[in-house]
């Protein structure tokens, strides 16, 4: 498994988001209507992955084809912010501890606290994000930002 910088695999980095935007449209309807002409989900918020520099976007390979993607921020404001914006595999590559390896990876970088937000109505990734960070050994807080999102802050 390796990190690619999204810019270097721009067009497999947005058709990965768009399989992971319609898998999130179970959980949210709403993403399902940010469709735009080109059949692109979420395309100016997609686009911010390559031009935001607080914001660095991979895609996640393995022998050389794209099998995910992971974005990352840190704060302009706060150096010990840091952000998990994104994270996704596609079905056949999930199972095998390529996030939870990312993760740790990213956790044992940065300092402070690091934010996630899940889907409410996402129970699978609810649970998945619980049980990592517990057999991690971090501390962290879960708190409602709206009736749709979770917020996780880790205690890194």
């Amino acid at each position: 498994m390796q990190l690619m910088k999204a810019a270097e695999m721009k067009n497999a980095f947005v058709s990965l988001f768009n399989i992971y935007a319609h898998e999130l449209s179970k959980y949210n309807s709403w993403i399902g209507t940010q469709i735009n002409h080109d059949g692109n989900y979420l395309a100016e918020h997609v686009e911010q992955y390559f031009t935001d520099s607080t914001i660095e976007a991979f895609c996640i390979t393995e022998d050389d084809r794209p099998i995910g993607f992971v974005v990352f921020s840190n704060s302009e404001t706060n150096q010990k912010v840091c952000s998990i914006e994104e994270i996704f595999l596609i079905e056949t590559s999930r199972r095998n501890g390529f996030a939870e390896k990312i993760c740790k990876d990213f956790w044992e970088q940065n300092q402070g606290i690091c934010v996630l937000h899940v889907l409410k109505a996402n129970l699978p990734a609810l649970s998945y994000w619980d049980k990592l960070i517990q057999k991690c050994g971090y501390e962290y807080k879960k708190k409602s930002d709206n009736e749709q999102m979770l917020r996780y802050e880790i205690m890194l």
